[in-house]
C-alpha cells in the first residue's frame, strides 16, 4: 500500500499536479473526478429566460371612470381612491404614485392616464411591484388586450392587484381568474352597446334624435323629455338653404355670407348640411333601415320643398327622396347666368299670357328674356359642338389613337404609382411593428403613420383617376359620339330632366347670358366634347384644305384630362 501511494504521488507531480485520467468504465473515477455543476449554468448552454423577480412592497394607485358626468360628481372616484389607499396600508405597500383621477373610457388601453401610469411603473427609479386598482374593469375593459397587458407586466415582475376581487396571479389559476375578469368586463360593454343600440334606435322611429343634435340645434331636456331647438346657428343655416334654393349661389358664395355674419363653414361642412334631412324634420340614421325615414319631434329650419330644391340643385339624392319636379318650360334656370352680375338666371311664367321668361333677381340689372328665344340660342351653341355624321369615322379613328396613346401613358403611371404605394405600406408596417414592439413613443408613431397614410391615399386617390373613362375608351367613344351626332335635336325633345342632364354633362358649370351680343359663353366643357369638337374642326379645315400640318391631340387631352360621360 505504501508503495502505491508512493507512486500515485509522483504521478500526481509528473503531471503538474492534476489527478490521472480515470480509465474507461471507472464509474467510480467519473463520479468522483467531474463536476457536474457546469450543466446547471444556463449561460454554458444557451441563454434562457429567467423567471420574473418580484420588485418588492412598492406600488402606484389607478383610479378611473366612464363617463365626464362620473368625474363631476366624484363620488365613484373617492370611493376608489380610499379604498385602495386602505388596502394598501393594511397590506404594508407603499404608495408612491396615485394616477387617473378621471373619466377614460376602458374600451381601449390607448387612454392618456392609463398609458402614462405603465410608463412610470416600466421606467420608474423607485422599481414599483404593483398597481392596485378598486376592480379589474376599473384597469381595462378591453378583453384579450388587457390580459396582454397584465402578463407583459407579470414578466416584468409587476403585479395587478384588485381590492375588490383578489387573485393570487402567480400561480396558474390565478392567472386564469384574472383573465376571467377581463373577458367578463369585455362582455359587459358589448351588452351594454348592444342596450344601448336597441335603445337608441327605439328613441329614433319614436322620433327622437338618438346622439347629439346636429349644427344650429341646441339640445335640452325638459320634464325628462328631449327637446331639440334652433339656435343662433340654426338661423344662420336656414339662410344658407334659401341662398342656395332661391338665389343659386355657389357653396363658396355661401360660406363668404355666413362667415360675415359669424358662422364659419368648410364646403365639405356645407354640403353635409344640405344633404342632412333633419333639418327639414325628418330623421335618418345609421341605425335604421337605409330606406327608413322617420318624422321628427323638432322644429324644422327649412320646409322640405327648400330641402328638396337645395339637393335638386347639387344633383344629389343621397336619401332616396324623388325630387321636385322641374318647371318643363325653365330648364335651364340656375344653368345660365348673367353675364354682368355672374348670378344665376331664375324665371317665371305670365299667366295671363302663358309666357316664361329668365331674369337675374340682382337689383338694378333688368336683365328679363323671353325663355322661348333663349332656349333657340342654346341649342344653337349645342350645334356647335355636334360631329358630322360625313366625318365620324373619322373623328372616331383620331380619338382612338389618341386614347390609345394616353392609355399606354396611364399604365406606366399606374406602374410608378403602385410601386410607390407598395414602399409607403412597407414603411408603414416597420413603423407599426416598432410601435408594436415599444421601440417608438406613440407621438412619433402618430405622427409619421399619419404622413405615410396622407401620402398613400393621395395615391389611392390618383389611381382611381387612371382607372376612369380610359380603362374602355371605346365603349366612351361609341357612345359618346354617337351622342355628339344630335346634341341640338336631343335637347329640344327631351324633358326638363333630359335636358338638364344633358346640359350639366357638355357644360358642367354652366354658361354665361351676355346680353350684349346676345350669345351664350361657356366656362368649361366637357373635355370629351372639347376634344372631339376640336379634332372635327381640324378634320374640316383639313377638307377644305386650309391645314395641312398635324397636331398632337393626346396633348389638349393630357392638359385638360378625360372626364366621364354620365348616361343618358
Amino acid at each position: 500500500m505504501a508503495a502505491t501511494s508512493k507512486t500515485m504521488k509522483k504521478q500526481t507531480k509528473a503531471t503538474g499536479g492534476n489527478a490521472p485520467k480515470a480509465p474507461k468504465g471507472d464509474t467510480m473515477a467519473t463520479k468522483d473526478n467531474t463536476d457536474l455543476s457546469i450543466f446547471a449554468r444556463p449561460q454554458q448552454i444557451g441563454k434562457k429566460k429567467g423567471k420574473a423577480v418580484a420588485r418588492g412592497k412598492v406600488a402606484v394607485i389607478y383610479t378611473r371612470v366612464s363617463t365626464k358626468e362620473q368625474a363631476e360628481t366624484n363620488q365613484s372616484l373617492e370611493t376608489q381612491l380610499d379604498s385602495c389607499r386602505v388596502y394598501a396600508e393594511r397590506n404594508g405597500y407603499e404608495v408612491v404614485g396615485e394616477f387617473g383621477g378621471t373619466y377614460e373610457s376602458a374600451k381601449s388601453d390607448e387612454r392618456k392616464e392609463f398609458k402614462r401610469m405603465l410608463d412610470f411603473v416600466k421606467k420608474s427609479r423607485h422599481n414599483i411591484g404593483h398597481i392596485i386598482v378598486y376592480s379589474h374593469d376599473r384597469f381595462s375593459r378591453s378583453g384579450p388586450s388587457a390580459a396582454f397587458i397584465a402578463d407583459e407586466l407579470r414578466q416584468l415582475g409587476i403585479s395587478l392587484l384588485a381590492v375588490t376581487q383578489p387573485v393570487d396571479a402567480t400561480t396558474p389559476m390565478g392567472v386564469l381568474m384574472q383573465q376571467l375578469y377581463f373577458s367578463m368586463g369585455h362582455m359587459d360593454n358589448h351588452q351594454r352597446r348592444e342596450r344601448c343600440t336597441a335603445g337608441m334606435l327605439a328613441m329614433a322611429r319614436k322620433g327622437y334624435w338618438p346622439g347629439k343634435a346636429p349644427m344650429g340645434y341646441d339640445q335640452l331636456k325638459v320634464n325628462g323629455e328631449q327637446v331639440i331647438k334652433p339656435n343662433k346657428q340654426g338661423k344662420l343655416i336656414r339662410l344658407a338653404f334659401h341662398l342656395k334654393a332661391e338665389q343659386g349661389l355657389s357653396n363658396t358664395d355661401i360660406i363668404k355670407r355666413l362667415k360675415s355674419q359669424g358662422l364659419t363653414l368648410y364646403d365639405q361642412t356645407l354640403t353635409k348640411i344640405f344633404r342632412n334631412p333633419f333639418y327639414c324634420g325628418l330623421i335618418t340614421h345609421g341605425l335604421l333601415n337605409t330606406d327608413e325615414v322617420i318624422q321628427g319631434r323638432h322644429e324644422p329650419l327649412i320646409s322640405r320643398e327648400t330641402f328638396l330644391r337645395v339637393n335638386g340643385l347639387q344633383a344629389q339624392n343621397a336619401h332616396g327622396y324623388t325630387q321636385v319636379k322641374e318647371d318643363e318650360q325653365l330648364p335651364l334656370r340656375h344653368h345660365i347666368k348673367c353675364g354682368s352680375c355672374q348670378k344665376p338666371l331664375t324665371g317665371y311664367e305670365m299667366k295671363k299670357k302663358g309666357i316664361h321668361y329668365y331674369k337675374c333677381n340682382t337689383k338694378g340689372c333688368c336683365l328679363n328674356r323671353n325663355a322661348g328665344k333663349m332656349h333657340e340660342l342654346y341649342q344653337q351653341l349645342l350645334t356647335e359642338y355636334q360631329v358630322d355624321p360625313i366625318l365620324l369615322p373619322q373623328v372616331q379613328e383620331m380619338m382612338s389613337q389618341v386614347f390609345k396613346k394616353l392609355s399606354q401613358d396611364h399604365e406606366q403611371e399606374e406602374k410608378r404609382l403602385k410601386l410607390q404605394l407598395a414602399e409607403l405600406k412597407k414603411k408603414l408596417d416597420a413603423l407599426e411593428r416598432r410601435y408594436a414592439y415599444g421601440e417608438l413613443e406613440r407621438e412619433i408613431y402618430a405622427k409619421f403613420s399619419a404622413e405615410l397614410k396622407a401620402e398613400m391615399r393621395e395615391i389611392e386617390v390618383n389611381l382611381e383617376k387612371l382607372s376612369g373613362p380610359l380603362s374602355n375608351h371605346r365603349t366612351l367613344l361609341e357612345n359618346g359620339l354617337k351622342m355628339m351626332l344630335s346634341l341640338s335635336s336631343t335637347w329640344g325633345k327631351g324633358d326638363a330632366q333630359k335636358r338638364r342632364r344633358l346640359q350639366a354633362l357638355v357644360f358642367p358649370e354652366g354658361a354665361q347670358y351676355d346680353r350684349e351680343k346676345e350669345a351664350y359663353r361657356t366656362v368649361r366643357v366637357n373635355s370629351f366634347f372639347g376634344l372631339a369638337r376640336e379634332i372635327s374642326q381640324k378634320m374640316e379645315e383639313k377638307e377644305r384644305g386650309k391645314s395641312s400640318g398635324e397636331t398632337d391631340f393626346s396633348l389638349l387631352v393630357a392638359r385638360r384630362g378625360i372626364e366621364p360621360l354620365l348616361p343618358e
